[in-house]
């Protein structure tokens, strides 16, 4: 069944079933041979089997629900960029489509919106903004749609969800839950008239609401936390709506960079904004740059260049500690392939959450309009592919992990940034792999390495203090397995030091490993026959009574 429930005496009013199953039969024809490789998530005779049975439905079902089911047949393809675009007013509806959508045939077939948006935090699902007359309700939990418990709304919401990772689909599940005629389609309200939302509000107290949806394409607003509780945004919140600003934080000599969507202003192109922001560098005490990807999901990856060069080649800014890159579960599309570019290319600390786009992902999506309901679908025509050797990375992992909760949004607080500030300005390499590495892991705390060594700026004594001071710290912290990995690296980077050796016998000591330490001091006495902590070391080993 791809519906949770369906009137066994249900039809469709606005089209005809023949004109419906017309319209299932184009989806399944057209979208395969348009998308760049339609089965890499699904098997044809998956798709084929559920194209079949929708085909069946379609006499049972309603309108609402026939494009429901539409909507799960296109996300079973598995990637973000490929969709039912939802017709709905765009002045309230959330979208990430950078070009105007088609109407459908029949205004009958817009669906509607509730009068709140909601956002799923680190700590809960919470009504982030409602129509004026509801901001009482601004920071309220929910938590039950109807009978069902969030976490079983959200599971029955994903497979209608277009997603790369599980980030995304924390960013866009919220989106469908606000839709009246999905949340009754998938079993979650009763109806569509009015659906009702289990809360607990700020002060504590559980109780029911009846939604109702807003009219279409009548003027209407949404107020957050700023507006109800009278507190001020924080600075990533002043200019959502441009599509790139910046604001420059004299007392912290940090430019903050906001980039919401990666296209050229009509008034401003990115490459003229970013000459700015060259200008504002050099001439000004900068002593961080903070760029903010966290809302950006795309637009036009080929304008990334100006950006991607300018942070590249500054002295000033493109070092460790002195420049970060903040990213969310919205950063999608270019914004990822800015990512990707900035990771390989600059000296930046990634800072938030994991990005909502996979760096390889399918993407550059293309419309096609279904030839009755004249619904649009947009389907990825290209594959993007990473730098990186791991096609299957789910997403561009933070460096500095920091997560939102609806205590910061209710506070007006943004951590992320807050984190950014709070990191020194003078960092060492070494500080910043050991900063790294307690945050997001070794594979992290070793890519920073590799782009200091790889800098041709790079001052070798900082390096070299950082190789070892990074081994201290990983033995200090008994952290053999990492210890290993790293000692034996740098043995083989250092072939003609006994130093590694020593470092690596005294990782493998900390894995009981004994006989693999002896012969590693053996091998550094071998090079250099002077060391004395080789040989104090080898003597301390020999000396240890033999187990068993």
């Amino acid at each position: 069944m791809l519906l949770a429930h369906s009137l066994v005496q249900a039809q469709p009013k606005v089209l005809s079933v023949a004109q419906w199953q017309q319209d299932v039969k184009a989806l399944a024809e057209q979208m395969p041979k348009m998308h760049r490789s339609s089965y890499n998530k699904v098997s044809q005779q998956e798709f084929d089997s559920a194209v079949a049975v929708l085909h069946a439905q379609v006499p049972k079902l309603q309108d609402h629900e026939i494009m429901v089911s539409l909507t799960r047949l296109v996300a079973v393809i598995g990637d973000g960029h490929t969709r039912l675009t939802l017709p709905q007013d765009m002045a309230v509806a959330y979208s990430r489509a950078h070009s105007s959508t088609p109407p459908p045939a029949d205004s009958s077939l817009f669906l509607n919106h509730l009068p709140v948006k909601l956002a799923l935090f680190d700590d809960g699902l919470f009504i982030r903004e409602t129509t004026p007359e509801l901001m009482h309700l601004v920071g309220a939990e929910v938590l039950q749609i109807g009978n069902i418990t969030v976490k079983e709304v959200l599971e029955k919401v994903r497979p209608v969800v277009h997603y790369d990772n599980e980030m995304g689909f924390k960013q866009l599940a919220p989106t469908f839950l606000v839709v009246p005629e999905f949340l009754a389609a998938l079993g979650i309200a009763d109806d569509s008239e009015e659906v009702v939302f289990k809360v607990k509000t700020r002060d504590g107290a559980t109780t029911d609401i009846v939604l109702s949806s807003i009219p279409q394409f009548k003027q209407v607003y949404f107020v957050g936390a700023s507006e109800a509780l009278g507190i001020a945004a924080p600075l990533s919140q002043w200019n959502r709506k441009e599509k790139f600003w910046l604001h420059m934080l004299e007392k912290e000599k940090t430019l903050y960079v906001q980039l919401n969507e990666s296209n050229d202003k009509e008034e401003e192109s990115l490459a003229a904004f970013v000459a700015q922001i060259e200008r504002i560098v050099t001439g000004f005490p900068v002593e961080k740059l903070v760029l903010d990807l966290r809302y950006n999901p795309g637009g036009n990856n080929h304008l990334n260049r100006s950006l991607v060069l300018a942070l590249a080649r500054s002295e000033q800014v493109n070092r460790f500690g002195k420049l970060y890159t903040l990213i969310g579960r919205e950063t999608f599309s270019a914004a990822q392939m800015l990512a990707n570019d900035l990771e390989y290319y600059t000296n930046t600390l990634f800072v938030g959450e994991p990005s909502g786009s996979s760096p390889s992902a399918y993407g550059d999506s293309r419309k096609m309009q279904l030839p009755n309901s004249k619904l649009t679908i947009r389907v990825s025509t290209i594959y993007w592919r990473d730098w990186d050797g791991d096609e299957k990375r789910p997403w561009t992992a933070p460096d500095i992990p920091v997560g939102y909760t609806s205590r910061d949004y209710l506070a007006g607080r943004d951590p992320a940034l807050e984190a950014v500030l709070q990191m020194p300005q003078n960092n060492t390499i070494a500080n910043v792999m050991q900063q790294v590495y307690e945050n997001a892991g070794f594979r992290s705390a070793t890519w920073v390495y590799f782009r200091a060594v790889q800098d041709a700026r790079a001052d070798s004594e900082a390096v070299n203090q950082a190789e070892k001071s990074f081994g201290e710290y990983l033995l200090q912290a008994n952290k053999s397995p990492d210890a290993i990995a790293w000692y034996s690296h740098i043995s083989s980077r250092y072939k003609e030091e006994a130093w590694p050796l020593v470092g690596l016998a005294k990782a493998h000591l900390l894995s009981e490993e004994r006989q693999k330490a002896v012969a590693m001091l053996e091998k550094a006495i071998q090079l250099q026959p002077a060391d004395k902590q080789a040989k104090e070391l080898l003597s301390a080993i020999k000396k240890m009574p033999s187990k068993g």
